[in-house]
């Protein structure tokens, strides 16, 4: 075997045979956490309320619309914007004598 191996192989053993520890949070953590979650539900937000944020996401999407529409729906039968559409079309020439 590599060497390499052998001491990965026995850094996992090591691992596997180490003792756990404690996973519990400190005393009065839970508390501590619950008590200021319940006061940021009672405090103001000011203007990162998600009540103003939701309605200018609704504004924005509103004005995103407008401003497609005309695009969207262009239903125009004027003969000269198509005669300069295709005007402005780039043709292929060969101008080698």
């Amino acid at each position: 075997m590599n060497p390499i191996d052998d001491q990965l192989n026995r850094l996992f053993l090591a691992a596997r045979k180490g003792d756990s520890p404690d996973l519990a949070p400190p005393f009065g953590l839970e508390t501590r956490a619950l008590a200021a979650w319940r006061e940021a539900g009672r405090s103001e937000a000011g203007i990162l309320d998600m009540g103003i944020l939701a309605r200018g996401l609704i504004v924005a999407i509103l004005i995103m619309g407008a401003s497609m529409w005309p695009v969207l729906h262009k239903t125009t039968t004027d003969p000269l914007s198509e005669y300069m559409q295709t005007s402005d079309t780039t043709l292929a020439s060969d101008e080698t004598p």
